[in-house]
């Protein structure tokens, strides 16, 4: 029995990591956080940034999963390669739930910005509990 939750490195993710921790410890449910690098960055760096943020939230990593993955290139998805590696690590592991974080976006944003929390929501083949994001400003 898990909680499958992705985060990025923002600070504004701190919201998404506590509704994880608090669903799965009600739940008596192992918690999965998983980060994925993008091509370009540096995964000593992300861990240390995804471990700060984790353990501002609840603490410590006891009990919990913590994977840092890199993301690959892959030429059949020029785009949502985030969210697919996301979605394959929910098939590997049968998640009961997936929890992700979205920003809001306006107008012209929503039309032309595709999210992983999109994509997400629309391939998961377990439900999603999404959570508002904060501002970056709001979550120091």
């Amino acid at each position: 029995m898990v909680i499958l939750t992705a985060i990025d490195r923002d600070p504004g993710c701190k919201g998404v990591v506590e509704t994880a921790y608090e669903l799965a410890t009600s739940m008596d449910k192992q918690l999965v956080i998983l980060h994925v690098v993008p091509e370009d960055g540096d995964e000593g760096a992300a861990r240390e940034q995804v471990e700060e943020i984790v353990t501002s939230v609840i603490g410590d990593l006891d009990g919990v999963d913590l994977r840092i993955m890199p993301e690959q290139t892959r030429r059949d998805l020029p785009t949502g390669r985030t969210a697919n590696h996301i979605l394959q690590v929910a098939e590997e592991i049968d998640p009961d739930y997936i929890v992700i974080g979205s920003r809001k976006r306006t107008g012209l944003g929503k039309i032309l910005l595709g999210s992983v929390s999109k994509l997400i929501l629309a391939n998961a083949d377990v439900p999603v509990v999404t959570v508002e994001q904060t501002r970056k400003a709001e979550a120091e």
